[in-house]
């Protein structure tokens, strides 16, 4: 019973979050407009003014474009977890970009102790 219950509980909450990295880079067309939340490793950024475009990796190396304020962009290898809207289509500076986050809120985050888990 107690297995049943534990087991219970995680798909709960497994099943509350938000889509994934793996989701949004699979079919993005289906999150589309949706606000996310994604924890991710800054491999790269490129400034392009006020603004600057950074690549989210997780821990299995799958890769997402995200648009942040340039007083908020983080330094390079720092695990992040990123607020915003995904979008199709996202300007920054004269260059378009597809299937981004449109950052609202930037804050540090601890690397995943079990990336393997689920």
């Amino acid at each position: 019973m107690l297995r049943l219950a534990l087991a219970v509980a995680v798909s709960i909450a497994v099943g509350a979050c938000g889509p994934k990295l793996t989701t949004l880079t699979e079919r993005p067309q289906q999150h589309y407009e949706e606000q996310v939340k994604i924890v991710g490793r800054v491999s790269r950024s490129e400034a392009f003014g006020d603004q600057v475009l950074i690549e989210l990796a997780d821990w299995d190396e799958r890769r997402i474009l995200a648009r942040v304020a340039a007083q908020d962009a983080p330094p390079l290898e720092q695990w992040v977890q990123v607020r915003g809207v995904f979008v199709a289509e996202l300007r920054i500076g004269d260059r378009v970009v597809y299937d981004a986050i449109a950052v609202e809120r930037v804050k540090k985050h601890r690397a995943p102790w079990f990336p393997y888990l689920f």
